[in-house]
């Protein structure tokens, strides 16, 4: 069995130079309205000397937390996208940005998790190196309420006022939508304005998952700017390429009982965005047999 992640990228048969880093002292433009760039700059600049310089475009319009702007493709595309935005708005051919994923987690539907993906385009050499990090330590909450009910206990829960809010109506009206609410006097007068929009008298108020406006949020994306600053950092052994790291998981442990594959990662595959090469490391040893409580025969 076999779990393949997305690679934007294109193959070349060019030898890059061993003697420094090949963005040793170059810049990169992040595309960024919500204060990204103190979350993504400093892990580049350590790791090969990449500097990050902000560029002010409305990523937006390629899709919003509250869904009033649809997301218009997968979370990796629409933040290549994003990068193309800056590159395209600076005239540079380097690019960073990043876009994440908040809803219930796949494997514990009750929880939400944040998944956070953070890209580097090249297209001096035609090549994307990407990387993520997922946490459920984030803050997402959200309630129905009326212009006089208590709010207190949801507001401890939704960490405000560090964690700001979003108001809208319940039900019916798509507008008004209240963005960036940390004080509770504007709270008070959205809820007012968004119960008297709905068609049930109610407003949504919710965690402002914007970065600028969600910190628990701000600490994953710094997460995963540090692993992409490793890969950026880590070279192809055949091509000297930057951005070497995995890019397969071939899954199949044996049931101890039965001998059924349980889908748990047996080897993983390290390949390079530039050329062909790849090299597989084992995740869990031959012998290794997993539990038949995993397994899909044994307990099915």
């Amino acid at each position: 069995m076999r779990t393949t992640s997305p690679r934007a990228v294109a193959h070349s048969s060019r030898r890059w130079e061993q003697a420094d880093h090949p963005y040793a002292g170059d810049t990169a433009v992040l595309a960024t309205k919500h204060e990204k760039l103190p979350l993504i700059a400093p892990p580049l600049e350590r790791a090969v000397g990449l500097l990050v310089e902000a560029v002010a475009v409305d990523t937006d319009v390629l899709g919003t937390f509250t869904g009033d702007v649809p997301r218009q493709g997968p979370p990796l595309d629409t933040a290549i996208a994003k990068a193309r935005l800056g590159m395209n708005a600076a005239g540079r051919a380097l690019g960073v940005a990043s876009e994440g994923s908040i809803g219930p987690d796949p494997a514990m539907p009750l929880v939400h998790s944040d998944r956070e993906i953070v890209v580097l385009v090249d297209d001096r050499h035609g090549i994307v190196v990407w990387e993520s990090h997922s946490s459920w330590d984030i803050v997402a909450r959200s309630t129905s309420a009326g212009p006089d009910e208590d709010l207190g206990p949801f507001l401890s829960q939704a960490h405000f006022p560090e964690h700001q809010l979003i108001v809208r109506p319940n039900c019916g009206a798509v507008h008004p939508i209240h963005k960036g609410i940390s004080a509770l006097d504007h709270l008070a007068a959205a809820v007012a304005e968004c119960a008297a929009a709905a068609t049930d008298g109610l407003a949504r108020i919710e965690t402002d998952l914007r970065a600028h406006a969600c910190p628990s949020r701000r600490a994953v994306i710094a997460r995963a700017a540090e692993r992409l600053a490793t890969r950026v950092a880590t070279r192809c052994p055949a091509c000297g390429a930057p951005g070497w790291g995995r890019v397969d998981v071939i899954l199949g442990v044996p049931c101890a009982w039965c001998g059924t594959e349980v889908a748990r990662p047996r080897t993983e595959i390290d390949g390079c965005v530039a050329c062909e090469h790849r090299q597989t490391r084992p995740v869990v040893s031959a012998e290794v047999r997993a539990d038949p409580g995993e397994c899909p025969y044994c307990n099915p």
